[in-house]
C-alpha cells in the first residue's frame, strides 16, 4: 500500500514537467534546421530541467526514507545541494537569454548574468560535509545554517533582474516580451511560496518547465517576424505593426531606400550587396529612438514606424541614419511623413515614399 502511494506521488509530481521536457526536446530537434541559434540557447535549459527533476526525486526519496546519516545521508545532502544549484542555474539561463536580446549592447552579457549562478555552485559545495547552509535534525526536520539564505537571496536578485528586463522591454516597445517575462517572474515567485509555505512538492519544477516552454514559443513566433538576411523586422511584421498601432499611436512613417544596390551586385557580386543591406539595416536599427522600429520591406527598401514622436525627434533620427550610412561607406535616401488625424496608412506611407524618391533624385542629380 505504501509502495503504491509512493509511486502515485512520483507520477503526480513528475508527469507534467516530464511531458513538457519530452515535447519541448522533440520540438527543439525538429526546429533546429530553421532556428539553430535559438535551439542552442534553450537546449541547455531543457537538460538542466531534466537534471532538476532527477535530483529532486532523489531528495524526496531520501527524505521519505529517513536517510540522514552515512552514505544515504551524503546522497541526500548532495541531492539537496544540487537542487539549489540547478534551480538558480535554470533561472540564470532564462534571464541570460532575455538579457542577450534586450541588452545586446552590453559585452558578454550572457556570461555576466550566468557567473553568479556558477559561483553559487562552488559556494554550496561545503553543504556535503558541513552545516553551514542546512542540516537535518533527528526528527527529520530541516535546520538552517548561518549561510542558509544565500541561495534564496541570489534567487531574489535574479527575480528582481527579470522584472527589470520586463520593464526594459516596455521602455523599448516590446510589450509582448514584457508580458511573458513578467508572468514568468510572478508565477515563479508564487510557486516558490507554495513549496515553502505548504510543503508542496514538484510545483516549482512544473512552473519552470512552463516558463521555459512559453518563452521559447514566444521567441519561436518572433523568429518569423524578422528578415533572415538583415536581422531586423520583415514586411509581414511591418504590416502587422501598422494594424496593431493604428489607433493614433503612430506619429510618423519612414521610407528608406539604399542607393546603387544594383550597381554593387553587378560590379562586386551579390555577397557585397548583401553586406551593404546588412550594414544599412544595422545602422537604421541603431539609429532608432525609443518606441521606433525598423523593417526591411523589399530588396533595398526599408521602412520605419515612430510612436508618439514629434517632428524634431524624427528629424534627428533621420540625421543619425544619414550619418551612420555615410560613415559605413554607403548612401541612402530617407523620406518621412507625419500621420495626421483623418489620414489613412496608404496616404501617409505614399507621402513618405514620395519624399524619399524626391530625395533620391536630388542625390542622383544635384544640379537639377
Amino acid at each position: 500500500m505504501i509502495k503504491d502511494e509512493y509511486l502515485q506521488s512520483v507520477v503526480q509530481i513528475n508527469c507534467i514537467p516530464v511531458l513538457i521536457i519530452v515535447f519541448l526536446f522533440f520540438f527543439l530537434q525538429v526546429n533546429y534546421t530553421y532556428e539553430k541559434e535559438l535551439t542552442k540557447k534553450f537546449l541547455p535549459s531543457v537538460l538542466l530541467l531534466l537534471l532538476l527533476i532527477i535530483v529532486d526525486n532523489f531528495d524526496y526519496y531520501c527524505y521519505d526514507a529517513i536517510l540522514f546519516e552515512g552514505v544515504g545521508g551524503l546522497i541526500h545532502r548532495a541531492a539537496s545541494m544540487l537542487g539549489y544549484d540547478v534551480r538558480i542555474l535554470l533561472m540564470s539561463r532564462l534571464i541570460a537569454i532575455a538579457a542577450s536580446r534586450i541588452m545586446s549592447s552590453v559585452k558578454n552579457i550572457e556570461l555576466k548574468i550566468s557567473l553568479p549562478a556558477m559561483i553559487n555552485v562552488v559556494l554550496l559545495l561545503p553543504c556535503l560535509f558541513t552545516d553551514l547552509f542546512f542540516f537535518y535534525r533527528e526528527d527529520g526536520s530541516i535546520g538552517r545554517g548561518i549561510f542558509a539564505y544565500e541561495p534564496h537571496l541570489l534567487s531574489a536578485v535574479y527575480i528582481f533582474f527579470l522584472f527589470f528586463l520586463s520593464y526594459k522591454c516596455r521602455k523599448i516597445g516590446k510589450t509582448g516580451e514584457m508580458g511573458i517575462l513578467a508572468i514568468c517572474g510572478i508565477v515563479t515567485v508564487l510557486s516558490v511560496l507554495a513549496e515553502f509555505l505548504f510543503a508542496l512538492r514538484g510545483i516549482l519544477d512544473g512552473v519552470v518547465a512552463l516558463d521555459i516552454t512559453f518563452y521559447y514559443l514566444y521567441l519561436h513566433i518572433e523568429h518569423f517576424r524578422f528578415d533572415s538576411l538583415t536581422g531586423i523586422f520583415n514586411r509581414d511584421a511591418f504590416i502587422a505593426d501598422v494594424e496593431k498601432y493604428d489607433h493614433g499611436e503612430i506619429s510618423h512613417l519612414l521610407s528608406i531606400d539604399l542607393n546603387d544596390l544594383k550597381k554593387l551586385n553587378d560590379t562586386y557580386g551579390h555577397a557585397e550587396g548583401d553586406k551593404a543591406l546588412k550594414t544599412i539595416a544595422s545602422v537604421i536599427k541603431a539609429s532608432c529612438i525609443p518606441n521606433s522600429f525598423a523593417y526591411r520591406v523589399g530588396g533595398d527598401e526599408f521602412a520605419g514606424i515612430c510612436l508618439g514622436k514629434d517632428g524634431g525627434e524624427v528629424t534627428e533620427m533621420v540625421s543619425a541614419i544619414y550619418s551612420g550610412v555615410e560613415e559605413a561607406g554607403y548612401s541612402c535616401a530617407v523620406g518621412f511623413a507625419e500621420w495626421k488625424k483623418g489620414m489613412t496608412f496608404t496616404e501617409v506611407y505614399k507621402e513618405a515614399d514620395d519624399r524619399m524618391y524626391r530625395k533620391k533624385c536630388a542625390m542622383k542629380h544635384p544640379d537639377k
